[in-house]
């Protein structure tokens, strides 16, 4: 087991007093191997427990929850130090208090939070691997569906997806056009089975769907069509069904960046609309590539539009959205201050106190007293 440095240990005592003081649930440390590192005897059952949670967690990149013979519900973050799986960051409840008051959900979610925003864990792997537990459960479900139908082929299923496909093209709709993707891909395999050369030939036809659906709705089509031909000639030298999967992916980027070009929108405009967006959804866990498709921008793009038109990063603009939306909330309402934090999308009050007093100059506390309006009469 590789050990935990010295900043990482004070790092732990940090979370563990502000997450106990909120959530009032027990944590411990444990290695890969669930053995706590409290010195306690180890009992097998338990230790095998405490290591599913952790490889479990690391697999679906959040917490997932498990219950222990002692009527106990436990939790766990997986601490990482970059690709290094130290341990685990358990937290436990009796199941009467789990399912009661406490909201399992939200507070398995603060811990993960807690644990990124200290570095105790690598944020970019798990959320990597919540995004592919996502792709994994659309395939499934779309796979689950296909075989409730009585009897179906692949022209069938064009029929019911290629109008939503076509729809959300016209849209710039990245979202919902990968999501009707992934279910025609289901189709297409499922469908042609081993036949390679019969699978490129399906999506050799969908690819023409996307591009002339992409160009009814404003595209240019000498764009389209030299992205078809370099397509074409790559098609020929794929070999396996991921590589086909990833050429589709790729062919339906391209009819999408097409018709966000041919909109020709100012970048400022562009940006009013993320704006408007984080505005609306502050206090969601939201993501730069969610806030960029709704911009009609690339992610990476739209990260050099941010820093160049307001000079920060997009985490950064998310929290002053946050903060605007917390100063509105104290100076109009009368709710308290915790549930404020919350509301704006901060998962503690400390830490929003922390970081609306570094913004604002004050504590929430005084911003609402100094906006409160004098008595009149």
């Amino acid at each position: 087991m590789v050990e935990l440095l010295e900043a990482e240990l004070a790092a732990l005592g940090v979370v563990a007093e502000r997450y106990q003081a909120r959530w009032e649930v027990r944590l411990a440390v444990c290695r890969p191997d669930g053995w706590l590192l409290d010195g306690r005897a180890p009992e097998p059952a338990a230790c095998e427990l405490r290591a599913l949670a952790v490889r479990e967690a690391l697999r679906w990149g959040e917490p997932t929850f498990h219950f222990a013979a002692a009527e106990e519900v436990l939790w766990t973050v997986p601490l990482l130090r970059n690709q290094a799986l130290l341990g685990g960051l358990v937290a436990s409840v009796a199941e009467v208090q789990a399912f009661g008051a406490l909201d399992l959900p939200r507070a398995a979610s603060n811990l993960r939070l807690l644990c990124e925003e200290h570095n105790l864990t690598n944020a970019a792997l798990l959320e990597q691997r919540r995004l592919a537990s996502g792709r994994e459960r659309l395939q499934a479900e779309a796979i689950h569906h296909l075989k409730q139908q009585p009897a179906y082929n692949l022209r069938q299923i064009y029929l019911v997806e290629e109008p939503s496909l076509v729809a959300a093209i016209r849209r710039g709709d990245r979202g919902q056009a990968r999501d009707v993707l992934n279910r025609l891909l289901v189709g297409i395999h499922h469908c042609a089975g081993e036949r390679l050369e019969l699978v490129k030939s399906f999506y050799l036809e969908l690819v023409v769907t996307l591009s002339r659906t992409a160009v009814e709705a404003g595209g240019a089509p000498e764009r389209l069509l030299q992205a078809n031909l370099t397509a074409a000639a790559k098609l020929a030298t794929v070999t396996t069904e991921f590589e086909l999967a990833h050429w589709l992916r790729s062919a339906l980027e391209d009819a999408l960046d097409a018709v966000v070009v041919s909109r020709r929108q100012d970048p400022q405009a562009q940006l009013g609309e993320a704006l408007r967006y984080l505005a609306a959804h502050c206090a969601e866990d939201l993501t730069r590539d969610q806030v960029a498709a709704v911009a009609h921008l690339s992610p990476a793009h739209f990260s050099r539009q941010v820093r160049c038109h307001y000079g920060c990063t997009f985490t950064e603009l998310l929290t002053r959205a946050r903060l605007d939306r917390a100063a509105d909330l104290l100076s109009s309402t009368a709710r308290p201050i915790a549930l404020i934090a919350l509301e704006a999308g901060f998962s503690d009050q400390s830490y929003f106190t922390k970081v609306f007093r570094k913004a604002k100059g004050v504590t929430p506390g005084l911003y609402r007293t100094r906006s409160e309006r004098p008595a009149v009469g």
